[in-house]
């Protein structure tokens, strides 16, 4: 194998290793409001069995992101997004603030940025780089402010995002946006119970019954009610109040690098870029 192929394969392996391969491939997580410190647990969304619960911080737990095992976090009473390593149950501390607001409610991964939801009263979602660069402000027109459930996903290769309309309400509607605003889809859902975090699974939509423990499943072509479980294992740190969902983006959106594994390869490829005009000069 000639130096240049086997530069090319080792970024290759970067690019797995960011991939997270298929951690918590089966595993959902769920950020909690406690009013104290804030915990997450972790469940198998087919059966709601609990494997993985800690705390992270003091704090009322608010939104959630993993990308393969890292988990990115919000709380209702700080304007920071922190960072936890899922592998050795280590928080990293906070990686950036949003500019103008007390409190963050739910957040998104679009496999490049996260959408971040306001929990300071307005109806914004925000669009961050992993560095804190911001890149877009939104208004959710339907969104009455406070709204508790957010999420990204891609249909017919075109990225939007659905949103609950406020805070655990009953019932809770979630329309669908266009990354721009654009309300696309009023009333996709609409559940009997209060509804807060919203995850997709790469088919389907899972929202949290906040106050019955139960995580419900919703069609992720027609909004429809399919089923519901109730979570089950020993939630060392109280009842779960699950404000926010999130699947492994590596998984649902198909093996997108982690965000730090994004600057790994790009810097790799510089560095072979490099190489090559040195050979050719």
């Amino acid at each position: 194998m000639s130096k240049r192929s086997k530069t090319f394969s080792f970024l290759l392996a970067a690019v797995s290793l960011g991939a997270g391969s298929a951690f918590g491939a089966n595993i959902v997580y769920g950020n909690n409001a406690t009013n104290g410190t804030d915990y997450v647990i972790g469940f198998d969304p087919a059966t709601g069995a609990v494997s993985d619960e800690f705390q992270t911080r003091a704090g009322n737990g608010r939104g959630v992101v993993v990308v393969g095992t890292t988990m990115y976090y919000t709380l209702a009473s700080s304007g920071s997004v922190y960072s936890y390593n899922l592998s050795t149950h280590s928080d990293n501390g906070a990686l950036f603030s949003v500019a103008g607001t007390t409190g963050l409610s739910t957040m998104a991964w679009d496999g490049t940025n996260f959408w971040i939801g306001d929990y300071s009263g307005t109806n914004h979602a925000y669009l961050y780089t992993p560095t804190g660069t911001l890149l877009k402000t939104i208004s959710l027109a339907d969104c009455t402010g406070h709204c508790d459930g957010l999420e990204y996903f891609v249909v017919g290769g075109v990225g939007r995002l659905i949103s609950n309309e406020g805070d655990a309400e009953i019932p809770a509607h979630y329309d669908i946006y266009d990354t721009n605003g654009n309300l696309i889809t009023h009333n996709f859902i609409t559940t009997t119970f209060a509804g807060t975090g919203i995850a997709f699974d790469g088919t389907n939509f899972l929202v949290s019954e906040i106050f019955n423990g139960k995580i419900a499943t919703y069609s992720g072509a027609t909004g429809a009610f399919i089923s519901d479980v109730a979570l089950t294992g020993t939630n060392s740190f109280g009842s779960p109040l699950i404000e926010d969902l999130s699947a492994n983006y590596t998984i649902t959106l198909g093996g997108v690098p982690e965000p730090g594994s994004i600057a790994l390869v790009a810097a790799g490829l510089s560095g072979l870029l490099f190489l090559r005009r040195r050979r050719v000069s």
